[in-house]
């Protein structure tokens, strides 16, 4: 695959398989140093953090900071032993449904196209891979993450059996006061000759759930809990 790096517009391919999403993804030897990240969702384009994707123009900043104090505040039952940086804080609470600034990736790109491929919504899904050699910040926790210059890309701590076991990386995004709004990951020029789409057609989801599930891929892998394993014995009986 051609290095892309070079690409001025973000790459589509439809993929129906395994096999041919692992032949497009990997890398000739010649590129085996750059960092992928992968993302899977249902939609189409739309790369934005969830605090930003029902209005993408409101700076949030401020509700940001009240919803993480609160967190600290009512959540302390919850948070002891965990480390109150305000990094570790927004991964984990991204887990359990915050409206947060970052957007949750996997080095592992089967393990995006199972979250893209298990979304209860109907249609053709979507997997992003993203060059991030560029975006990534060893600095992150040295700095505040609601003061980041640009939008990034940082490996959070081990220090979570989800984050562990599903790849975890995550883009932290900024709110750019010369567009005044939130620019999603496909819109923004610098980022967007970084990305490739692939598309997955709703026929070949299935198998490819099943083929998944045959590599190790499954809620019961990904989930490293009792949640993880109910889920995934639900869908091994096929009881919905």
């Amino acid at each position: 695959m051609a290095a892309i790096q070079t690409k001025m517009i973000m790459e589509t391919i439809e993929v129906k398989n395994i096999s041919r999403f692992m032949e497009e993804t990997e890398f000739s030897d010649g590129f085996s140093s750059s960092l992928l990240l992968f993302r899977g969702q249902p939609e189409k384009g739309n790369l934005l953090p969830s605090i930003a994707r029902s209005d993408p123009s409101k700076n949030t900043i401020n509700k940001e900071m009240d919803l993480l104090e609160q967190l600290k505040l009512m959540g302390a039952n919850h948070l002891n032993g965990i480390d109150q940086n305000d990094w570790d804080l927004l991964v984990l609470a991204q887990h359990f449904g915050l409206k947060t600034r970052l957007l949750d990736w996997t080095s592992n790109p089967l393990t995006a196209m199972w979250f893209a491929c298990t979304d209860k919504s109907e249609g053709d899904v979507y997997v992003y891979s993203l060059e991030a050699n560029t975006l990534l910040s060893k600095q992150a926790y040295k700095t505040s993450v609601f003061q980041q210059g640009k939008t990034i890309a940082f490996q959070p701590k081990l220090n979570n059996h989800r984050i562990i076991s599903q790849h975890g990386y995550f883009t932290a995004h900024r709110y750019s006061k010369g567009s005044n709004k939130f620019v999603s990951l496909e819109k923004n020029p610098k980022i967007k000759k970084l990305l490739v789409e692939y598309s997955i057609p709703e026929k070949s989801r299935p198998g490819i759930i099943e083929s998944l599930d045959m590599y190790g891929i499954n809620s019961k892998t990904l989930f490293p809990d009792l949640e993880g394993l109910c889920r995934h014995l639900n869908w091994k009986h096929n009881i919905t």
